[in-house]
């Protein structure tokens, strides 16, 4: 994978991590302090922002490798404009699984706010994906 493949996914990875992040601790944020789902929800959450920070560690790693690159001429484009590495559809196999394991899971489960999140991601990345392979 080159760098700036190696840029778009390191950067949808946190990306995802962190909307999943958000989701559930603004779920969190409506239970009842001590209850069974909110500890659930709380070590749901440590566990996500531990791999927002190996996340953000491989980003420094790629970020002083682009200022290397850039030192030597090679200008990459801003990762909004990088074109995503995946095929649609793989895209589309992976947003069919997440849209089954939404319908499987309970509607108050960390499991379903995690399959949700997955659902809206891989929509946009779908999309995004589609888009880009019409222009070219």
């Amino acid at each position: 994978m080159d760098l700036e493949q190696q840029l778009r996914s390191a950067s949808d990875g946190t990306m995802r991590t962190l909307e999943q992040l958000e989701q559930l601790e603004s779920e969190k944020r409506t239970l009842t302090p001590g209850t069974p789902r909110f500890v659930r929800l709380a070590n749901e959450i440590e566990r996500l922002a531990a791999i927002v920070f190996s996340q953000t560690s491989a980003q420094m790693l790629l970020a002083q490798e682009s200022h290397a690159a850039n030192q030597q001429g090679v200008e990459l484009p801003p990762i909004d404009e990088m074109s995503a590495a995946r095929d649609v559809s793989v895209i589309l196999a992976d947003w069919r699984d997440a849209e089954r394991r939404l319908a499987a899971t309970s509607v108050d489960s960390a499991e379903h706010a995690l399959a949700a999140g997955d659902v809206r991601r891989l929509r946009d990345e779908y999309h995004r994906a589609h888009m880009h392979q019409s222009e070219g």
